[in-house]
């Protein structure tokens, strides 16, 4: 059975805003540096084998990269400059648009993350996702992107049936001062089908899975035991 193709369409509010504002792009083409840049092999450059075990290091974790390449990245669309008056942060751009705004006060109830500002700020971005019918998208922050300045909260919106601009919510790191670039990866957006789920409990046998399931599968394969029986490809375009 071939599977289908489904598409996401990032719709503009407006001509100029589309084309003024950087569009949104598949998360695999912005993998965090500090993933990218780090070596498949510990200790040596090759494969070997250290007590039994191959010395792959995290650049090998396939559910990892899955995670970090999942859905869009809505990149910020241009320059902003933070600092600080009167202990509060003060956001700045060169634009005649606006590109964040401060939430409601009521926002400012939610416990922020360790590290952040309860002060919420709505980034606000032209493209307006539409997935086909019952499919929804969940908002997070850029997986992996640990040295951005602010946190999106996370949010499911079901966008087959809302065609609203998707605001933003944000929280800002504490004392963060200075410029944050344009492009910078600020939402990542992953579409996923709705589906109803219950819950059941099981167990195996005592000894079974260390004895049989790991020894056929996991401990059975040496190299790409994950990749070669159980994972499957994921594109976004």
């Amino acid at each position: 059975m071939i599977k289908k193709n489904q598409t996401i369409n990032f719709k503009a509010r407006s001509k100029t805003e589309g084309e003024v504002q950087l569009r949104p792009y598949p998360a695999v083409k912005n993998l965090p540096d500090w993933f990218t840049n780090a070596k498949p092999y510990s200790v040596t450059d090759s494969l070997t084998m250290i007590n039994g075990v191959p010395n792959f290091t995290f650049k090998k974790c396939t559910p990892m990269l899955d995670g970090m390449s999942a859905g869009y990245i809505i990149p910020l669309w241009t320059d902003i400059f933070i600092e600080i008056k009167d202990n509060n942060p003060i956001i700045s751009w060169k634009n005649q648009n606006a590109v964040f705004e401060i939430h409601g006060i009521d926002s400012q109830n939610i416990t922020p993350p360790p590290g952040y500002t309860n002060l919420v700020f709505k980034y606000l971005s032209c493209w307006i996702p539409e997935t086909p019918k019952g499919y929804s998208c969940i908002f997070v922050p850029p997986l992996g992107h640990h040295d951005i300045p602010f946190r999106p909260i996370p949010a499911i919106v079901d966008t087959d049936r809302s065609k609203l601009e998707i605001v933003q919510p944000m929280w800002l790191q504490k004392d963060f001062t200075g410029i944050v670039e344009k492009g910078t990866p600020l939402v990542q957006v992953i579409p996923f089908k709705r589906d109803d789920w219950n819950s059941t409990f099981d167990y195996y046998e005592d000894g079974y899975y260390q004895n049989v399931v790991a020894e056929k599968n996991f401990r059975g394969t040496i190299v790409g035991n994950y990749i070669k029986n159980h994972w499957s490809k994921k594109r976004f375009r």
